[in-house]
C-alpha cells in the first residue's frame, strides 16, 4: 500500500467535507500565512493526500464523520517556542499512547489513534482531561463537536495534517526520545501506538485524590508539584477549595496541604498571611492566574461539588459555526450538545432560552447582555466554522426552483383567460402569469422570504417584463419570462435556463 493511501487510512474523517490551505508564507518561528478554505461536499481523497505530502496544497482532515464517530483525535497547543522536546519526555512520563507532531506555526499536534471507530464525545473528554494535565488547559481540542446536525448542512472542524511535502516537511512527528521521525517510521509509530476504545477511557494523567470533588486543576497540581513562582497563588487556590469542602476545619488543613504537597512548602508567616486574607471573604478561584490557568478543565470542573459550578453544571458554549444561507444559520455547542439557531436566537437570551427548553431540555441562566455579546462574539473570533453552500440553499436559489415549478409543474392554463384561475400561459415562448399567483404558489411552498415588491424586484432583476392584458373585460397586470424549455431527456437535474431579454 502507497503512503498515500496509508495515510488516508489511518486520517479517516468525514466524507462530506475537507481543509485546504494554500501556503503564502513558511518562515520557521512565525505563524504560516496562506488561504484556508473549507471544500464541501467531497471528503478527503487518496489524491489529495498525495498533493498534500508533494507539497501542492495542504491538507486539512475533519476527524469527526456523519456517525458522530472517529478513529483519531488531537490536542491542538498553538504556543510559539513551545518546547516540543520536553513536552514528548512527560507524554513518557506519564505513560500516555500518545503521537507529537510540530504544527505549521511552531506549536504541537499530540494526536490519540485508535484501532476502531469511538464516539466523537469519548475522544474530546478524554483529550480534554489530558491537555489539562499536561499543563495545556483551554487549547483547541479536535474532534470540536461531539456531534454534527448532517441533515442540517452542519459540518465538523478540520485540522492541518503533518508531513506537509513529506520527508522535507517542518510538520513532522517526534518518537519517544524528542527525535525527528521519517514519514516511513511515523506510520509505524502510529500503528504502535494505536489503541482501543475501552484503552482510550481508561487513560488517565496522574492526580491527587486528596482534593475530592474539587477543581481537576488542583487534582493534577498538587500531584505534579506547583511550577516555579507559583506556591503562593497555588496554595490559595487550595485554601479556597478546603473552605468550601471543610468549612470547619480547613485553617488545620491549608497547613497541612502546605506541608505535603508544595515543594519546598511557604514559610508559616505567608501561610498565615494567606489564611487571614482567605478568612475576610468568600473568595473564588482565580481562573484566570497561573499556576491553575494552565491545567484549566472547565466542563469537568463545573460539574464537581466544589469546583466553579457548585456541583450545578452551569453550561459551557463552544464550536460555533454558521451555515452561509440568506439568511444563515448557526450550530452552537452548549454543554457540547449541538443546537441549531437563526440569528435572532443568537442575538437575543430569551430566544435562545426558548430554543434549548425546546430542544435540550434546559434553560441556561440570562446573564448581562454586554457578557453575552462578549461570549457570542468571542466564539465567531475563535476559528468559526463557515459553510459554504449551493445556490439552491440560498433564498435566490429556492426562488428560482419554485418559480421554474410554478411555470412548469402546475395546472397550465390553455387560454389567456384561465390566468384568472391562477394559472401560467405560455405561448410563443413566453410564460405569462400574475405576480399575486406566483406569490400564493410560494406561500403554499412555505416560501415567505420575499414580499411581493421584492419578487417584482426579483422578476425584474431576472430580465422579466409586464403588460396590461384586458381579459374578459377587465384589465389584468401580467408578468412574462421567457418560457422554460428543456428536453425530456435532460429535464431532470437541469437548472433553469437564464431569462433573456424580451423581445416584445
Amino acid at each position: 500500500m502507497e503512503i498515500s493511501e496509508k495515510l488516508h487510512e489511518i486520517f479517516h474523517g468525514s466524507s462530506r467535507a475537507h481543509g485546504s490551505f494554500m501556503v503564502e508564507n513558511s518562515s520557521l518561528g512565525q505563524k504560516t500565512q496562506g488561504k484556508a478554505k473549507t471544500i464541501k461536499t467531497i471528503g478527503a481523497s487518496v489524491k489529495h493526500w498525495q498533493q498534500h505530502l508533494e507539497g501542492k496544497e495542504g491538507l486539512g482532515i475533519i476527524p469527526i464523520d456523519e456517525e458522530n464517530s472517529v478513529k483519531w483525535g488531537a490536542i491542538d497547543i498553538d504556543v510559539y517556542s513551545l518546547n516540543l522536546e520536553k513536552l514528548v519526555s512527560k507524554i513518557e512520563e506519564f505513560k500516555l499512547p500518545l503521537v507529537v507532531c510540530r504544527s505549521k506555526s511552531g506549536g504541537a499536534h499530540v494526536f490519540c489513534f485508535l484501532q476502531e471507530k469511538a464516539p466523537a464525545a469519548d475522544m474530546q473528554d478524554k483529550l480534554r482531561e489530558i491537555s489539562a494535565g499536561l499543563g495545556y488547559g483551554g487549547v483547541e481540542i479536535f474532534p470540536k463537536q461531539r456531534e454534527v446536525l448532517v441533515e442540517r448542512g452542519d459540518i465538523g472542524s478540520w485540522l492541518n495534517m503533518p508531513y506537509f511535502e513529506g520527508d522535507e516537511s517542518l510538520r513532522y512527528g517526534f518518537n519517544p526520545e524528542g527525535k525527528a521521525l521519517s514519514l516511513e517510521n511515523f506510520i509505524k509509530f502510529i500503528e504502535k501506538r494505536a489503541i482501543t476504545h475501552e484503552e482510550l477511557i481508561e487513560l488517565e494523567v496522574p492526580i491527587l485524590d486528596d482534593i475530592k470533588d474539587g477543581p481537576p486543576c488542583l487534582q493534577v497540581l498538587l500531584k505534579q508539584g506547583f511550577p516555579k513562582g507559583t506556591r503562593n497563588n497555588g496554595l490559595f487556590n487550595v485554601g479556597v477549595y478546603l473552605k468550601k469542602s471543610d468549612p470547619e476545619n480547613w485553617q488545620t488543613e491549608i497547613e497541612e496541604y502546605n506541608r505535603k504537597y508544595v515543594h519546598p512548602p511557604l514559610p508559616a508567616q505567608e501561610v498565615l498571611t494567606l489564611i487571614g486574607t482567605l478568612k475576610k471573604k468568600e473568595y473564588n478561584y482565580k481562573c484566570s492566574d497561573e499556576p491553575i490557568k494552565s491545567y484549566c478543565n472547565v466542563a469537568k470542573c463545573r460539574g464537581c461539588k466544589f469546583g466553579v459550578g457548585g456541583g450545578n453544571a452551569t453550561p459551557t458554549f463552544s464550536s460555533l459555526a454558521k451555515l452561509d444561507t440568506k439568511p444563515p444559520l448557526w450550530f452552537l455547542s452548549i454543554n457540547d450538545k449541538r443546537l441549531e439557531l437563526n440569528t435572532e436566537q443568537l442575538q437575543n437570551q430569551l430566544k435562545f432560552q426558548r430554543a434549548c427548553m425546546e430542544v435540550l431540555n434546559m434553560m441556561p441562566p440570562k446573564i448581562q447582555d454586554r457578557a453575552w455579546q462578549a461570549l457570542i462574539q468571542s466564539l465567531m473570533d475563535s476559528g468559526m466554522e463557515i459553510i459554504e453552500v449551493s445556490d439552491d440553499v440560498t433564498i435566490e436559489g429556492q426562488f428560482m426552483e419554485l418559480l421554474e415549478s410554478f411555470c412548469t409543474d402546475m395546472a397550465q392554463a390553455n387560454t389567456r383567460d384561465e390566468i384568472l384561475l391562477g394559472k401560467p400561459y405560455t405561448e410563443e415562448g413566453k410564460t405569462y402569469f400574475r405576480i399575486k399567483d406566483l406569490k400564493d404558489y410560494l406561500g403554499k411552498h412555505r416560501f415567505t422570504d420575499m414580499q411581493t415588491n421584492q419578487i417584482a424586484s426579483k422578476l425584474r432583476d431576472l430580465k422579466a417584463e409586464h403588460k396590461f392584458w384586458n381579459i374578459k373585460g377587465r384589465g389584468t397586470n401580467v408578468w412574462y419570462i421567457n418560457e422554460f424549455n428543456y428536453s425530456e431527456e435532460t429535464k431532470e437535474g437541469l437548472e433553469a435556463k437564464d431569462f433573456g431579454e424580451s423581445d416584445l
